[in-house]
């Protein structure tokens, strides 16, 4: 059977490139670009999106250069790139949809009688589970906050989400969150899982440059979960151990200035460390933000002397909850 994906039509062994529409400007569409590659032989297909919020390209530029390498008379089953799964957000280069002001991984499993970013995520999640087999949405830290390369799954107990565990270990990363956090319920993970789906997103990089070693790690992470599934030939590699994390708790300050972080990303910490100081414009140490759960994962922190104000993310703390 034809495979469908916007205004993209592929048979076997074909690889195409379209768009999918995703809402509507008051003079067209609101558009993504988005490529099928479809192997010769039948089997699973993988949905890959990336740029749900616009700062965070290297997910974007990974899936680009995974796309290039796939030898489709090797490949079994296909792979769904959507490259822009915001493409206002990525115009605007805005974390949050400029319409209407939303974070687009918030606005699961969307209306299609909502406000755009909820429209937007309704037609993700409906287009996702009518073709997919598995889900991997691809983020970074942006254009403000750095993150180590980690995989992270919704542990819910489903078979979906046990799927999900499977594939996140594939990723190439020993850092694996099975979150149940109730501020992801909104997330496309979330609902992709309630419905049969397991889906995993893929975090690294972001807080300055790009870096072609976080483009090798999203290349890494979608040819291992792809080698999981059979579409690509070869063993998804296996780590000699996992870290496995729990509730994340995020740190916000209170105070305005410049932040320097006391810690690095990936570091594990105790309850209470320092994550860090707030500096006014004398100099002066206005604020300590410290971490309220321990042994806690780093997962985010601002880049070094990144001006905040209250109320901005300082650190995203993840529970430590063993190794499996």
């Amino acid at each position: 059977m034809t495979l469908k994906v916007g205004t993209v039509a592929v048979e076997a062994g074909e690889r195409r490139s379209g768009e999918l529409v995703l809402g509507h400007y008051p003079d067209g569409p609101v558009t993504s670009p988005v490529t099928v590659a479809r192997g010769a032989r039948p089997g699973k297909t993988l949905w890959v999106q990336a740029c749900i919020h616009g700062p965070e390209i290297g997910g974007t530029i990974g899936l680009i250069r995974f796309l290039e390498r796939l030898d489709l008379a090797q490949v079994s089953g296909a792979v769904v790139a959507v490259m822009l799964a915001n493409p206002m957000a990525f115009r605007g280069y805005a974390r949050n949809t400029p319409i209407d002001g939303v974070n687009l991984n918030r606005a699961f499993p969307g209306d299609a009688k909502g406000y755009h970013s909820q429209q937007t995520a309704g037609i993700l999640l409906k287009t996702a589970l009518a073709v997919a087999d598995a889900v991997v949405d691809l983020h970074s830290g942006g254009d403000s906050h750095e993150v180590p390369f980690y995989a992270l799954y919704r542990a819910d107990g489903s078979p979906a989400s046990e799927e999900a565990a499977r594939l996140a270990r594939a990723a190439g990363t020993p850092d694996i969150w099975a979150s149940s956090d109730k501020w992801l319920d909104g997330a496309m993970l979330t609902h992709a899982t309630k419905r049969g789906k397991p889906a995993v997103i893929i975090e690294c990089g972001g807080g300055g440059p790009l870096l072609e070693s976080q483009i090798e790690n999203f290349v890494t992470a979608l040819t291992g979960m792809a080698q999981a599934l059979g579409i690509v030939p070869g063993e998804a590699p296996r780590q000699p151990r996992y870290r496995v994390m729990g509730e994340a708790l995020l740190v916000f300050s209170r105070r305005g200035g410049f932040f320097v972080p006391s810690v690095k990303i990936g570091e594990v910490v105790a309850k209470g460390a320092r994550l860090g100081v707030v500096m006014d414009f004398s100099g002066k140490t206005v604020e300590e933000p410290r971490s309220p759960n321990g042994p806690a994962y780093i997962a985010a922190l601002p880049q070094r002397y990144f001006p905040v104000y209250s109320g901005t993310m300082i650190a995203e703390t993840i529970q430590v909850v063993g190794e499996g």
